[in-house]
Formats: C-alpha cells, sequence, structure tokens
C-alpha cells in the first residue's frame, strides 16, 4: 500500500509542475479617470510614469494610445489573478501587451 501511494505521489508531482507553468498570471486592472473630462481609460498596474512637468503618462489597454493626465482619479475594477494560458482572459491580456498596455 505505501510503495502504491509512493510510486502515484511520484508520478503526479511532474504533471502538478507542469500544470501550475501553464498559467498567465494578470496584474489588477485599473480605470483612470481623467477628472476635467470625465473619460474613463483602463491599463493594467502598474499603470505608468510621471513625465516631469508635464503629468502622469499611462497606456490605455483597449487602444494603445498613450495618454497623459495631470488631474486623475483611479479605481482597481479587478485583482490580480492567474489563469490558464488557453482562457480568454489570457488571451485579452497578450492582446493588450501587444497593443503597448502592459509593462
Amino acid at each position: 500500500m505505501r510503495n502504491t501511494r509512493f510510486w502515484t505521489l511520484l508520478l503526479a508531482a511532474p504533471l502538478l509542475l507542469l500544470a501550475a507553468g501553464c498559467e498567465t498570471t494578470i496584474p489588477a486592472r485599473l480605470e483612470v479617470r481623467d477628472v476635467g473630462t470625465g473619460k474613463a481609460y483602463t491599463t493594467y498596474q502598474p499603470w505608468g510614469a510621471i513625465e516631469k512637468g508635464i503629468g502622469y503618462q499611462f497606456t490605455d489597454i483597449e487602444t494603445g494610445n498613450r495618454i497623459t493626465l495631470t488631474n486623475y482619479e483611479l479605481k482597481t475594477l479587478e485583482a490580480p489573478k492567474s489563469v490558464a494560458n488557453n482562457s480568454p482572459e489570457a488571451q485579452a491580456y497578450a492582446d493588450a501587451a501587444k497593443r503597448g498596455g502592459v509593462k
């Protein structure tokens, strides 16, 4: 009985390690709202960088456009998570990375 349990665990360990490596970690998704116009943008955390004398610059994940704001509000839309590589969320994250909305 013990020998069978040992071999089962020994054979299952590589499969568990392989399955753990098949996940995409998606950072928190944020909404950045321009206070002046009320327009909202979405991005991932970390979301941007200070442009000295201009404002805070980031990339909108929907369009891939670079946005610079001086007066903004920040809200978390989704917490960080891990999803399967072949899930729709992982594909959406990969598409945002291609557009430039991911650091």
